[in-house]
């Protein structure tokens, strides 16, 4: 049976509050465990960075597998110095005359590039 207001008969509107209350934080809990990604300890997908130079494959690596940071340095033509950390990748110095490639910034998800247009060099990590 309902009451005047069309609630059933027994339920107060405090008790919807309540149950309004508990499924968004459940959502929540359920979504920051979704985007937090494999717990420490378990294997993560590779996360594949490569660095070309006028075409040509100069280095390719698992961002995630390194342990110490990694250093890039390409001197014919124009200088562009490279550095690979864990789980990160980025132009650190450039010797073009606008840098947007250091200004591009760290590199770390799938998809994401930098390029120097006048030294031909491009650094990105490959979609899984």
């Amino acid at each position: 049976m309902k009451d005047k207001k069309g609630t059933p008969k027994g339920t107060k509107t405090g008790d919807r509050f309540l149950l309004v209350i508990g499924l968004l934080a459940l959502v929540s809990v359920v979504g920051v465990y979704l985007n937090n990604g494999p717990a420490e300890g378990q294997a993560s997908d590779p996360r594949i960075a490569v660095i070309t130079r006028d075409g040509n494959r100069v280095a390719e690596l698992d961002l995630n597998e390194i342990t110490e940071p990694r250093q890039f340095t390409l001197d014919d033509g124009i200088h562009v110095k490279i550095v690979a950390e864990n789980g990160s990748i980025r132009f650190v110095e450039a010797d073009c005359p606008d840098k947007i490639c250091v200004k591009t910034g760290t590199l770390t998800e799938p998809g994401q590039q930098a390029i120097c247009m006048p030294s031909k060099t491009i650094v990105k990590i490959l979609d899984n």
